[in-house]
């Protein structure tokens, strides 16, 4: 078996190394700070992660991902579950409008494990502690490849030490300097196609007091809503805390008050769908207003370099509204885990196998995210620009027209739930001439009720009042 050497200790870091550790391979993982590491799941959510911004947002788990930890390393999945978090069936929670619908072997597999990320990166880590053929170096700071006869063949750290390694991994994330590394070495960088997704967040956690929900939840895993301006999704999480989410258009002045607590606050009230988890005896807020802009749908389509790998954030980010990138990096690095097994050899074969695995596992979701993002940016600045929002050409399916159908047609709302979870692919829900036609009959009469929501006025208004 090989020595595999992955940059980056976090969630993909730790899951391709539970990945190829139980494969047989020598991991070790090269993390740059040196600070030493939370124990528990409090500290876990209050520790300081700068290189990290999306630590500190809202996060849902696919069922892809959580499907892949129960079938591939139960003991990261019990340890989840041992942490606090909880598992919600999404069976369980069809719209009413369609009425009783009948439970199918399936289902099962549309599933997700409720946690914020800083407890499942928690239990990722504790399991990955117990392996013994997991190394951790903390204080290793990469600064660009080590090469020999055009492979990779280990990395050059801060101070000039090097360290040497049959097969590198970054697992870095959106923030990898794997570009630089590679042209630094004289390999071929990766191709970069990359596009705004034209909107940034607002999140805030907090620990439930009530006993009980003290609000509808229209999701497996919290209540929320996209309206013509603006989208807020509460996401339940482990050991009763919730987070709140607001996303905006980047450019929105009028709603850049959401920064502030007590804006944040007003906003969420003047949203009826959340506005009962906030109110007195409810709740209690555990955190900070925190913000995260700046976000691209990337892809950096791999070239073949033998001997090094990226996976996850590092090669491919969507928008995280969509909820895909842990689910992502995990099939990915469980991918590369089995293509090492039928290509051992580091060499032109096994570097080919991982660009193709990687362009056919990932370029769906992000075309996919950049057509949905476009289409809701659109409509938001038509509302900011106090114009009526364009309607998709006819016979065209968006995902909003699919989940608009979704609470008419109860096999619409399995696929979309299907492609939600990432247990089927996009072209499944928006090609399929079945699906597609059960679209339209659903929407013949119209489109459903708009879910409760604020008008642009009066959110303006009172995040105004409140800044």
């Amino acid at each position: 078996m090989s020595t595999v050497t992955i940059i980056g200790g976090s969630v993909l870091g730790l899951g391709a190394a539970i990945a190829l550790a139980d494969k047989g391979h020598q991991v070790e993982i090269l993390e740059r700070s040196a600070d030493p590491q939370p124990s528990t799941v409090d500290d876990a959510f209050t520790a300081k992660r700068p290189t990290v911004p999306q630590g500190v947002q809202s996060h849902a788990f696919a069922s892809l991902g959580c499907n892949l930890l129960r079938d591939r390393a139960k003991d990261v999945h019990d340890e989840l579950l041992a942490s606090g978090c909880t598992e919600v069936q999404l069976a369980d929670y069809t719209p009413p409008t369609l009425g009783k619908v009948e439970p199918r072997p399936e289902d099962k597999d549309l599933r997700m494990v409720i946690a914020r990320r800083s407890t499942f990166e928690l239990a990722l880590r504790k399991r990955a502690q117990a392996r013994p053929n997991i190394r951790f170096s903390a204080g290793r700071t990469v600064r660009g490849l080590v090469t020999e006869n055009g492979k990779v063949t280990g990395v050059r750290l801060e101070g000039g030490y090097t360290h040497p390694s049959d097969i590198v991994i970054d697992a870095t994330g959106r923030r990898s300097a794997a570009e630089t590394w590679l042209t630094d070495a004289g390999l071929p960088a990766p191709t970069t196609q990359s596009e705004s997704c034209k909107i940034t967040y607002y999140t805030r956690f907090y620990k439930l007091t009530a006993a009980a929900p003290p609000g509808p939840i229209n999701r497996g895993f919290g209540a929320g809503g996209l309206w013509d301006h603006y989208t807020a999704v509460l996401f339940l999480g482990d050991n009763k805390t919730f987070s709140i989410s607001f996303g905006i258009l980047p450019d929105d002045t009028a709603l850049k008050g959401l920064r502030n607590e007590e804006a944040f606050t007003a906003a969420v009230r003047a949203t009826p769908l959340l506005a009962g988890w906030v109110a007195p005896g409810n709740s209690e807020p555990i955190s900070p207003v925190h913000a995260m802009g700046s976000l691209d749908n990337s892809l950096r389509l791999p070239q073949p370099v033998q001997g090094f790998f990226g996976i996850g954030d590092s090669v491919c980010t969507t928008n995280p509204s969509y909820g895909r990138g842990v689910s992502l990096g995990l099939q990915h690095a469980y991918l590369l885990a089995d293509m090492l097994d039928e290509h051992p050899e580091v060499g032109p074969k096994q570097a080919q196998a991982y660009v193709e695995l990687t362009e056919r596992l990932l370029r769906p979701w992000w075309e996919e995210a950049i057509i949905n993002d476009r289409g809701r940016a659109a409509m938001w600045e038509a509302t900011v620009a106090g114009q009526p929002p364009q309607r998709p050409p006819a016979g065209v399916v968006n995902f909003g027209i699919a989940v608009a159908a979704s609470t008419k047609d109860e096999e619409v709302w399995r696929r979309v739930a299907n492609v939600m979870m990432m247990l089927k692919t996009p072209d499944t829900l928006y090609q399929d001439p079945e699906i597609k036609a059960r679209i339209g009959k659903a929407l013949a009469g119209g489109p459903p009720p708009q879910l409760p929501g604020a008008s642009r006025a009066d959110l303006v208004d009172v995040v105004a009042k409140a800044s």
